[in-house]
């Protein structure tokens, strides 16, 4: 009887199987704004290398050297480097502000 109670309370693995693909079509149907505004409040969805170097306009190998060297604010999920936009945002303008890096003066002679 517990086997009998058991394989009715269990999804098929038919409705598996759809459910499956209804969350493959979601994703594959959805932009990634769409998803990250599905996100719980006050939970910032992350950038892909690609996505915040494309932000920063430099080459992905680039971003991910400064990310192992710690020079610009990442977090590495297994074997992927992620960005928050905040912190990126916030990094640039802290460099800006810094006074640190060089700038070009425009001299004539």
């Amino acid at each position: 009887m517990a086997r009998i109670a058991a394989l009715e309370e269990a999804p098929s693995e038919k409705e598996e199987r759809r459910s499956e693909r209804e969350v493959r079509s979601l994703l594959s149907s959805s932009s990634r704004e769409d998803l990250l505004s599905s996100l719980p409040h006050g939970i910032e969805g992350l950038l892909t290398t690609k996505e915040a170097s494309q932000i920063l306009k430099i080459h992905p190998k680039v971003l991910e050297r400064m990310a192992k060297r710690g020079e610009v604010p990442a977090l590495k999920v297994g074997k992927f480097w992620r960005y928050r936009a905040t912190a990126l945002d916030a990094w640039i303008n802290s460099r800006l502000q810094s006074g640190g890096q060089v700038c070009r003066i425009a001299t004539s002679f």
